[in-house]
């Protein structure tokens, strides 16, 4: 059992980490390279281009990503609308990698728990395991375990983006109130930001500047960047910016507050977690090192206690 277990284990990792290396190899191509797609310009060879769009695109673009989109399709039923919704908000909230859309994340789940359900049978076979009720009920596990196994993952990836947008945030602030003090606007001070910063932050300003650029209102676009990251920080960064518009007060001073107050909550969020170290370092000292330590210690004397015992 243990034998069909670590294959099957290994192979479903190596199947997730395929459609996520797929998934993240899509990349938008830019204007001028759709326009030498379809004016015929030379490739660096010398050799032109197919005119024809759809044959320049990539091979997962051509090929595996329309049969993860019909793969989810017929997995999207398992899912209430409701559970839809969040999941997009998740994918946001991680930074949409790889440009997936829950509809798509659905299908990644569903092949993935189907490849971990034959290759778990096909191991099953190969080593002829029989098929009692523990070994149907173990291979149904892992498979139930492979459909949420990219939901762990799109978990965790949110947890770190929040992690690193809450520790460049007082940074970007100091950089904004300095703009502001040097004359230049709210909008101007945060293209700065995108420019000489990069990160999830830096990325997220520059979406805000490209919704403004739209015609969107500044404080929809703020309270947009807030809904995305769901970061208490950066919602609180936001509602004082708001207030201080709908107040009329100085935005800069604004800034100023807020940037301090970020720092001085970084700063006790480094703290907490300098005081968490010798509670965490209990566990490994008692269970890893303190054996060690008697074993090394004691064990010379235990032949002389055991021979004086005989005696």
């Amino acid at each position: 059992m243990t034998m069909m277990i670590i294959p099957s284990v290994v192979a479903a990792l190596s199947v997730m980490l395929l459609i996520t290396g797929i998934a993240l190899a899509r990349r938008e191509q830019t204007v001028s390279e759709r326009l030498d797609n379809y004016l015929g310009v030379g490739t660096p060879d010398g050799s032109a281009q197919s005119l024809n769009p759809v044959t320049s695109q990539p091979f997962s673009e051509r090929v595996l990503l329309p049969i993860v989109r019909r793969a989810a399709k017929g997995f999207a039923w398992i899912l209430p609308q409701n559970q839809v919704n969040a999941l997009r908000a998740k994918i946001t909230r991680a930074g949409d990698p790889g440009n997936l859309g829950a509809i798509e994340f659905i299908g990644i789940k569903g092949l993935l728990s189907i490849a971990v359900f034959v290759v778990a049978l096909g191991l099953g076979s190969l080593a002829a395991v029989p098929a009692t009720f523990f070994n149907l009920l173990l291979l149904g596990a892992l498979t139930v375990c492979a459909f949420f196994l990219p939901d762990i993952w799109l978990s965790r990836r949110i947890t770190q983006r929040q992690v690193e947008l809450v520790n460049t945030l007082p940074d970007a602030l100091d950089l904004l109130v300095i703009g502001s003090a040097a004359g230049l606007s709210f909008e101007n001070a945060m293209q700065e930001i995108t420019t000489k910063m990069k990160g999830e932050l830096a990325r997220e300003f520059g979406r805000v500047l490209r919704d403004i650029g739209m015609g969107q209102p500044r404080r929809q676009a703020l309270t947009s960047l807030g809904e995305r990251t769901g970061v208490p920080d950066i919602v609180s960064f936001v509602s004082a910016i708001k207030q201080a518009e709908s107040l009329g007060v100085s935005i800069g001073r604004a800034l100023a507050v807020q940037a301090e107050e970020l720092r001085t909550r970084r700063r006790q969020r480094a703290q907490e977690k300098a005081n968490q170290a010798p509670i965490k370092m209990m566990f490994p000292l008692v269970f890893l090192i303190f054996p060690a330590i008697f074993a090394v210690l004691l064990g010379p004397a235990i032949p002389e206690i055991m021979r004086a015992f005989g005696d």
